[in-house]
C-alpha cells in the first residue's frame, strides 16, 4: 500500500483534505468516491527519502520480468514469482506491493509509477510506450540492458581515477609518515650535539612539528570546504560559472562533452526505439545533462522540432557539438532510424571518452610520480645532508 496526499469536494462544494492509503491513484480516487467525495487531485505523499535500491537488483528484476513475459506468464504472476526470489528485502516489499497493485486492475505502469524514485522517470515512459504497442517485455529487457550499460559506464570512469588517487594517496602518507615521526628524531639529535641544522631540514623539522601540533585543522577545513563547495553549488550562479569554465578547459571541455553526449544518446536512442515520443524523450534526456551550459544550449532543440526541423539541423548549427552529430542523425532521420543512429552516438561517444580518459590518465601517473618522487626525494636528501654535516663536528 502507498500513501496520497487528496482533495476533495462533496456534495455540497466544500472541501476536504487528508492523506489516504491505497494501491494507486485511480484506486484512492475509487475509495473518495464511495464516500461520496468527488477527487479534485491525488498525489503520492512525500516520502521520508529516496528508497536506496542497489542498482544491481533494479536490472535483474526487468531481465527477469521480460523473460517470463516473453515466455507468455502473465504480469501478476511473473511479479509474484520475482518477489520471491528477491534477496534484498527492501525490494522485495516493492516487487510485492507492484503485485497487489497489479492484482487490484492497475497496469504495470500505474503500479510502478507510485515508486519513480526506485525505478526512475525513465523507466515509466517505457514501460507506459510498451504498454501502448503491446511490446512490455522487449521493451523491458531493452530497458535493463539500457541501464546495464548505464553501470558499466559509471563504473568505468571510476576505474581510471583508483590508481592515480592511490598512488597520490600512498606518497602523502609517506611523506607524513617521514615528517612527523621521522625527522623530529633528527632534529633530538642535532640539538643534543649542539650542531646547526641544515636549512631545509629546518624547514622540514618546522613542518614536521606543526603537523604533530595542528594537523588536525586540516582535515577539519577539507570538510568545510566540501560543506561550502556543495552550498555554493546549489546556488545557481556558482553551479553556471563552474559548468562555464569545465566547458572552456581543454581536457575537461572534452570529458564533459563526451560523458553528457554518451548519456543523452543512449537515453534519447532508448526511448525512440521503444516508442516514447520525441518531444517527451527530449524533455528527460535533456534533464539529464548535468553540466548546465550544455543543458541551456540545447534548449530551442524542442522549438525547432515542434516547428517541423528535424534534429540534425539543430545539431549543424550549433558549433559546440562535434560535427559528427549532425551527420549520423542526418543519415539515420534519411533512414527512418534515429534511434539507432542515436545509440550508434552513444558508443562513439563512449569509447572516444575512455580513450581521452586513457590519454589523461597516461600523461597524469608519470607526472604525479615525478612529483611525489621528487617531494619524497627532497626529504630523504635533507636527512643525508644532516648526517654528513655531523661529521663536521668539532670536539
Amino acid at each position: 500500500m502507498a500513501t496520497f496526499q487528496y482533495q476533495a469536494r462533496d456534495a455540497g462544494g466544500a472541501t476536504h483534505r487528508g492523506v489516504m492509503e491505497a494501491l494507486s491513484e485511480s484506486d484512492a480516487a475509487r475509495k473518495l468516491k464511495s464516500s461520496k467525495l468527488f477527487p479534485v487531485s491525488i498525489k503520492a505523499a512525500a516520502h521520508g527519502g529516496r528508497r536506496r535500491i542497489p542498482e544491481e537488483h533494479i536490472i535483474r528484476f526487468f531481465f527477469d520480468l521480460s523473460e517470463l513475459l516473453v515466455a507468455g506468464v502473465p504480469v501478476d504472476r511473473a511479479l509474484s514469482l520475482i518477489s520471491t526470489n528477491q534477496t534484498h528485502k527492501r525490494f522485495q516489499r516493492v516487487v510485492q506491493e507492484l503485485f497487489e497493485g497489479v492484482q487490484a486492475g492497475n497496469d504495470l505502469s500505474g503500479a510502478m509509477s507510485q515508486y519513480r524514485d526506485v525505478f526512475g522517470a525513465l523507466s515509466d515512459h517505457m514501460i507506459r510506450a510498451g504498454e501502448a504497442s503491446g511490446t512490455l517485455g522487449p521493451i523491458l529487457k531493452r530497458l535493463a540492458q539500457y541501464l546495464e550499460q548505464r553501470r558499466l559506464f559509471r563504473q568505468t570512469m571510476l576505474s581510471a581515477m583508483i590508481y592515480p588517487v592511490i598512488l597520490v594517496g600512498t606518497s602523502l602518507v609517506s611523506a607524513v609518515i617521514l615528517l612527523v615521526y621521522v625527522i623530529p628524531r633528527f632534529a633530538q639529535i642535532f640539538r643534543e650535539l649542539n650542531q646547526p641544522v641544515p636549512f631545509v631540514t629546518q624547514i622540514l623539522i618546522g613542518t614536521g612539528l606543526w603537523l604533530r601540533e595542528y594537523g588536525w585543522v586540516i582535515p577539519l577545513l577539507a570538510v568545510v570546504a566540501l560543506i561550502a563547495g556543495k552550498y555554493l553549488l546549489r546556488r545557481p550562479g556558482a553551479r553556471s560559472a563552474l559548468d562555464n569554465l569545465l566547458f572552456r578547459l581543454p581536457f575537461s571541455r572534452y570529458l564533459v562533452m563526451f560523458s553528457e553526449m554518451t548519456r543523452f544518446c543512449r537515453t534519447l536512442g532508448t526511448m525512440i526505439e521503444s516508442g516514447v515520443p520525441l518531444l517527451r524523450a527530449l524533455t528527460l534526456g535533456q534533464g539529464l545533462i548535468l553540466n548546465s551550459r550544455l543543458r541551456e544550449s540545447m534548449n530551442p532543440l524542442h522549438q525547432d522540432i515542434k516547428a517541423g526541423r528535424s534534429i540534425s539541423n539543430f545539431f549543424r548549427s550549433h558549433g559546440e557539438f562535434p560535427a559528427r552529430m549532425a551527420t549520423i542523425l542526418r543519415i539515420s532521420e534519411e533512414q527512418g532510424n534515429l534511434g539507432a543512429g542515436l545509440l550508434s552516438l552513444s558508443e562513439y561517444f563512449e569509447k572516444e571518452l575512455q580513450r581521452t580518459l586513457q590519454r589523461i590518465m597516461a600523461m597524469a601517473e608519470p607526472m604525479v610520480i615525478l612529483f611525489t618522487g621528487g617531494f619524497i626525494g627532497i626529504i630523504v636528501m635533507s636527512m643525508f645532508s644532516a648526517i654528513f654535516s655531523i661529521n663536521n663536528i668539532k670536539f
